[in-house]
Order: C-alpha cells, then structure tokens, then sequence
C-alpha cells in the first residue's frame, strides 16, 4: 500500500476555513506562507489570492457577488450554461494546488504527465470511472439547466422563485455530483494503491515543483480505446485530480474558488472569453463603481444574507470530504447514507446562496438607469473580445482590439499598477526575457531566457502567443494563445506602436 497523506480532516482545519467565512470583514487574512511563487501578504488583491487563496471574508464574497452579477446582467442565458472542465466533484484540491504553485500547476500538463507514468491497468481504472460517470454527468448537466431556467425566468420576468421547485432540484444536482466524485474518489484510491515507489517519487517531485511535470505532458495525448473520443479531455481531468487529491494535504481540499457556491451566473464564460485575461477583483471593483448608494446596498445586504449560508455549506462540504477521505484509508467507514444526506443539504444551501444572488441582481436590473446600462455593456466590451466584429476592422484597430486580452493581467501600457498579476508589458521589447522588476517568472520562461539568451522579436512572440503552455510547458500564463495568425501579427504590431 503506498500512501501520501490519508490522515483524517482534522476540525482544525475546518476551523481555518471557516473562520474566513465570517461576519466581520477583515478577519480573513490572505497572503503567502512562505515558498516559491506564491502571492506576497502585501498583496492581497491579486489575482492569485482572489481565486485561489479559498478564504473568504465579507470582502471576498462581495467580490463573488460583484464579479457574478456584471457577468449575469450583461451577457446572455447561453453565456451562464459555459463551465470549464473539472467545474463538477470539485472536492479534490487543486484549487489550492494552483495557488500554492503561484500558477505554475497546470491542469492539462499535470494530467497528461500522470497518464504518461501509469500502465496499462491503472490506465484502465481511469478510463472505466470516466464511462462510469458519464449517466450521471449528463443527469446533472440537465438537472444545471432546470436551475438556470429557473433563475433566469426570475431575472427577465420578475416572476418570484419557485423555491419548493428550485430546491429540490438543487437536492439532485448535488447528489449527481457527488455520485461523480464517490466514482472517482473510488478510482483515485485504487490507482494510489497500486503506484510503484518510483511513481510515486514522481508525484511528489511534481507537487514540489508542478514544473517539472511539464516534460513528462509534452506531446502527449490523453486517450483510452474504452473512452469516447469527445470525453478524453474528461479523461485527462481525472487524472489531474488524481494528483492534486493523491499527492496533498486533507485541508487543501477544503478549498474552493471563489464563485463558489452557486455558479451559475455566467463568469466562466467571460474568462473563457477574454482568453482567460478577466481579473474577477477588477471587473467586481469596475462593476460596483457603476452603481448608486442604494445599489450598493443591496449587494451589501445579500453579502449579510448569504454569510451563515456559506458557512453552513462549507460545514457540510467538510463531513463529506472527510467521508471522500475513508475511501482512501478505510472504506468500510465510508457511510453512503450519511453522505447522501449531506449532499442533499449542500444542494438545498447552494440553492440557497444562488436564490439570494439572483434576488439582488434583479433588484438590480430593475433600477439601472440608461446611462448604467451602457457603462455595464461597456465594460463587458473591455474584456470581451467578438470575433466578427474583430474580423472588419484594419490590422490597426485590429490590434489594438485585441490588446484588452493582454491588459487584464499585464495592465495597459504606462498605466500598470500593484494588483496585476502579471509583469508590466513597458519596455518588455528592450529588456531581456523574463527579465522584468518585481515578477517572478515561472521556471519554464526563466530556463527558455537562458538558451535564448536575448530579446523578444516579434517571431518568438508570434510562437508564444499562438500557444504559451505549449511554447514553455509550465509557464504561469494563463491565456490560451491566439490561433488566428492575422490577430497575432496585428496584436504584435500593435505592442511594437505601444512600447
């Protein structure tokens, strides 16, 4: 039997997180306890700290609220349906993987590396819990569906929620989900039985240094012969999963991003969007600045409402995990019955964190002003780049179009300020890559910089910006690349402009 850490939750560490969920604003401090890449305590707002840290103060969940209700008032029903891959059985960790790598820990590197390790019989315990899950996958994307209708016809209508109906269906959305995550918990256990000692050498070097996984995922392809060829990107989920719950700690799993609970008001689309460029801190901080005092309000009175809610379901989600737990170190203590009656209760509280939001949000709606309205349509515009508008404009405006993907994270030129979580793109051309003050690059580029070992030119920029994870496997840039090579070279002549 090889084990990583199989201790149980201790209440220690369900107070940790509770405690940040409280009622007066300030008591949950966030900051970096020491190690490479993690965000500096001086430094509370970045990004990192926002999405990953898992504390939540009065702040945070008013930042939630904030960032969720621009998204559902200015996009569509269509843009609330979008959920990244790993939205669903998030009980696994690497949310605080990502934040205590500063980034560096990649979802698709990390699973294609740990598909390239296993053999043939692990591969299959993979590849059976993916077409194990995949019935009550399909039942909980429909069961999101039901609630989205729900909450939208409250929305556009005013019409009040059906909370005899909205709750129950948010009964069965949780206990599909965690029918998922008992499956893979299941799989995820067998797996960490029987890994070798050199495999397991492997993941913890990996967990040190989520880099280094990144030669391992190169070039590889995450398949199974068993599995449909649309769900290998599922397949290589679970695997990241595997090494986020197998290879941490009882606590980090306690964490979970900010929009959480109730997310189903459309922010995932917009960072989709944006190429992943949305910081959720500036867009909640634009969006309230939008706002009278008596909208203000509002936001501030559901934050009041919705604190003992979360609390209760972080409670919850705290015996469940413990109870995802025996299925590593004693499954014969797992307890089916009680789980299902904690999911059920995590269902009826995250319904209840959404009722609340959606209640605000359309108050809301309802006392915008036209020139409110246009300031939010606006700023969605900021971040939002649409690819039909963009394909008529000159190379010129072209770029300067799509430079809003770079200025989420990197600032705009001679405005970058403390807060972004990525290096000022000023004088970048004339320095030395991976050179620039205050920013600690990602091993990948700082290595990249030394066989280099010179400027930026607009042709490794071209590669770069076509695929980051590809060009420097590890690299804590977030954007997905820019396949359209006529948007490249106009976003590169226009960084050239801009210097």
């Amino acid at each position: 039997m090889n084990h990583f850490f199989k201790t149980p939750i201790s209440f220690l560490s369900l107070v940790v997180v509770l405690s940040a969920v409280c009622v007066t604003p300030g008591l949950a401090q966030k900051g970096n306890k020491g190690g490479k890449g993690k965000p500096d305590s001086k430094d509370a707002d970045t990004w990192s700290a926002e999405e990953y840290s898992g504390l939540r103060g009065e702040k945070d969940l008013r930042s939630a609220m904030a960032s969720k209700g621009f998204a559902w008032l200015s996009g569509s029903p269509a843009d609330n349906e979008k959920l990244s891959v790993g939205k669903n059985a998030q009980f696994f960790g690497f949310v605080a993987l990502r934040y205590q790598s500063g980034r560096a820990a990649n979802r698709g590197t990390l699973g294609r590396a740990v598909y390239s390790i296993a053999n043939k019989e692990q591969q299959t315990v993979f590849a059976e819990a993916v077409v194990r899950e995949q019935a009550p996958l399909n039942q909980w994307w429909e069961v999101r569906e039901e609630i989205l209708t729900l909450l939208e016809d409250h929305l556009y209508t005013g019409l009040p929620i059906d909370r005899e109906k909205i709750t129950s269906l948010g009964e069965r959305f949780s206990l599909l989900n965690s029918e998922v995550a008992i499956s893979e918990a299941t799989a995820f256990a067998a797996f960490e039985d029987s890994l070798s000692s050199d495999q397991e050498m492997l993941l913890k070097a990996w967990r040190a240094n989520a880099e280094s996984a990144g030669e391992y995922g190169k070039n590889i392809k995450v398949e199974a012969a068993s599995v449909d060829r649309e769900l290998h990107k599922q397949l290589e989920d679970l695997y990241a999963k595997a090494f986020s719950w197998l290879t941490g700690k009882p606590e980090d799993n306690e964490i979970i991003p900010i929009g959480q609970p109730a997310q189903f008001f459309g922010f995932v689309s917009i960072r989709h969007k944006s190429g992943h460029a949305a910081s959720r801190g500036a867009i909640s901080k634009s969006f309230m600045s939008l706002l009278g005092a008596e909208q203000e309000e509002i936001i501030a009175r559901a934050v009041k409402s919705q604190v003992p809610v979360v609390r209760e379901f972080l409670e919850n989600r705290h015996e469940f995990l413990s109870q995802l737990g025996m299925l590593r170190s004693d499954p014969s203590l797992f307890d089916r019955d009680f789980v299902d009656r904690l999911s059920r209760e995590m269902g009826r509280l995250e319904i209840e964190a959404a009722c609340i939001e959606a209640e605000a949000y359309r108050k809301i709606r309802v006392s915008m002003s036209e020139e409110q309205v246009a300031g939010l349509m606006e700023l969605r515009g900021e971040y939002i780049v649409d690819d039909s508008q963009i394909a008529t404009l000159d190379m010129a405006e072209r770029g300067a179009a799509l430079s809003i993907l770079c200025s989420g994270c990197h600032g705009a030129p001679g405005m970058h300020r403390v807060g972004f979580p990525a290096p000022t793109l000023d004088g970048f051309w004339d320095r030395k890559i991976a050179s620039g003050a205050d920013y600690e690059y990602s091993s990948a580029l700082s290595q990249f910089a030394q066989k280099e070992t010179g400027k930026w030119t607009p042709q490794l920029l071209d590669q770069f910006l076509a695929s980051p994870k590809n060009f420097a496997p590890g690299t804590k840039m977030e954007f997905q690349g820019l396949l359209n090579e006529e948007d490249r070279t106009a976003l590169i002549a226009h960084l050239k402009t801009s210097r």
